[in-house]
């Protein structure tokens, strides 16, 4: 699966989204100063991933890494098919060393530090219970 690394500053961080009794998803915006137009991109996190933005504040600068996803999508046969892409995020972490250091200092060592650079397995999605006007992610 296609991925990549990027740093920025988190602008946005969203509550938990429930989309099933087996599927939630959290997102956060990330603004990436490149260049003379700064990009305002959108990640998410899946399944237990979720919790991991919970040490983090909006106008804090992070490193994420993520898989890019695409995926086909076609409400009826008769329908022309539509097709998405999601950045699902892996891992995040503090730019700054320092920041990354209080973590630790803060009780966290290294084996129970979810940021320790340790990557997070691809998320699986079950689609079979979405509605036929839901998108399927």
């Amino acid at each position: 699966m296609p991925s990549f690394e990027t740093e920025g500053t988190l602008i946005k961080i969203f509550p938990t989204s429930v989309k099933s009794e087996r599927f939630q998803l959290r997102e956060f915006v990330l603004n990436i100063e490149e260049g003379n137009y700064p990009q305002e991109i959108i990640f998410q996190f899946t399944q237990d991933s979720c919790d991991l933005l919970d040490k983090f504040k909006e106008g804090e600068k992070v490193k994420v890494s993520s898989w890019i996803r695409g995926k086909k999508w076609q409400r009826s046969p008769q329908d022309e098919p539509r097709w998405f892409n999601s950045l699902a995020a892996r891992s995040i972490e503090h730019s700054d060393p320092m920041m990354n250091d209080m973590n630790q200092d803060a009780g966290n060592n290294s084996n129970d530090n979810p940021f320790s650079g340790g990557d997070i397995p691809p998320p699986t999605e079950d689609t079979s219970s979405i509605g036929d006007d839901d998108l399927p992610f």
